[in-house]
């Protein structure tokens, strides 16, 4: 197995895996109220913005491995909005209030660790990344 070619598919499911997380608690948690709002929108851009940077990378990732751009210019781009990703994920995650973790429900307990898990899945996104551009500039 190549580098160049294992590092993208990791990245991909990475931010598939981060885009996953951040939806399970719209899924998960009922009678959340205005509580839930307020947790994603927490931190200068709120969860939506680690969504949409994840979305991008899916989309730079892609387009090194399909062939439609030059793989070391990909692997830059990509290794830069993983590094972004990562931030952003970590930037949400303590600027989220405690006052509101603690406003849900009692059977959603568990969203008390959900930011760090979203945090998690952000961190393998720019060392796929960083494994990609690797694997393309040292061929």
């Amino acid at each position: 197995m190549d580098l160049e070619d294992v590092a993208p598919t990791v990245g991909v499911g990475a931010c598939v895996a981060l885009l996953v997380a951040l939806g399970i608690p719209y899924v998960a948690v009922t009678d959340a109220g205005p509580t839930l709002g307020a947790y994603y929108a927490s931190g200068p851009v709120g969860s939506g913005g680690i969504a949409f940077m994840s979305l991008l990378t899916v989309v730079v990732l892609l387009s090194g491995t399909r062939g439609t751009a030059e793989p070391d210019l990909v692997a830059g781009i990509a290794l830069v909005l993983g590094v972004v990703t990562f931030a952003l994920a970590v930037l949400w995650a303590v600027s989220v209030d405690p006052t509101v973790l603690f406003s849900f429900p009692p059977s959603a307990a568990w969203i008390a660790n959900h930011r760090w898990v979203v945090v998690a899945l952000a961190a393998v996104v720019p060392l796929a990344a960083a494994g990609y551009a690797r694997g393309v500039l040292w061929r």
